[in-house]
């Protein structure tokens, strides 16, 4: 393993202070689509990322 993906990997796992959780969006409960009738859409609230 190179020193570089060692270094992401620990810094990936660290919590800090300022790390906030993102939160789903309630429109299409974090999914991003949303199912109309037999059409399956982008969620038009967080347009299709799935979050707030």
């Amino acid at each position: 393993m190179s020193a570089t993906l060692a270094l992401e990997i620990i810094m990936a796992n660290e919590k800090g202070p300022n790390i906030k959780k993102k939160q789903k969006c309630k429109n299409c409960e974090g999914k991003g689509l949303l199912k109309k009738g037999d059409r399956v859409l982008k969620c038009q609230r967080c347009k299709g990322t799935g979050v707030r």
